[in-house]
């Protein structure tokens, strides 16, 4: 993996510059950004996507609990929720709880770890968001004989205002 290091060794700039001529800084002169994003190319540089994050205190994740991955609601969901989510520049981290209210306080304690921006639960569970959740977080609670293009209309909604609400 070719990184920031190997290009400013390449290049012979510190890697402070190799980082602002990627990352189109003002400081860095026209010349130099061309030459530098020229080498990252011919090496194929990939940004690291979790520096990135660290740098901006945004980690372009929304986390997904839903019961169960192999029930075809949710699974109709996930794919929806992905596609709008790609659109908007989101990776999904998705968690199962299997019907567990344990699991899904579990995860949402997990997450709130600074790697993802928001969650989105599909529950049908009482689940309880704690007083300390330093993320959005929207719950869809779900009764057991839900239908099922409601339960999907329900999640796209709650989706796009998180997105809102975190862009």
């Amino acid at each position: 993996m070719v990184t920031l290091r190997k290009i400013s060794h390449i290049t012979g700039f510190s890697i402070s510059t190799v980082s602002k001529a990627l990352n189109d800084g003002m400081d860095v002169s026209f010349e130099t950004k061309k030459y530098i994003q020229r080498v990252a190319v011919q090496n194929n540089y990939i940004p690291n996507k979790a520096a990135i994050s660290l740098r901006k205190s945004k980690s372009n994740i929304i986390s997904i609990i839903v019961p169960k991955i192999n029930e075809i609601v949710f699974a109709e969901v996930l794919c929806d929720i992905q596609k709008l989510a790609s659109k908007s520049g989101y990776r999904i981290m998705l968690y199962q709880s299997l019907h567990n209210v344990t699991k899904e306080e579990e995860f949402i304690k997990e997450i709130n770890d600074g790697s993802v921006d928001a969650a989105i639960i599909i529950s049908t569970t009482s689940c309880e968001i704690p007083k300390e959740n330093t993320i959005p977080v929207k719950v869809l609670k779900i009764r057991k004989n839900y239908n099922c293009e409601e339960v999907k209309k329900d999640c796209i909604n709650n989706f796009n205002q998180l997105l809102k609400q975190i862009a």
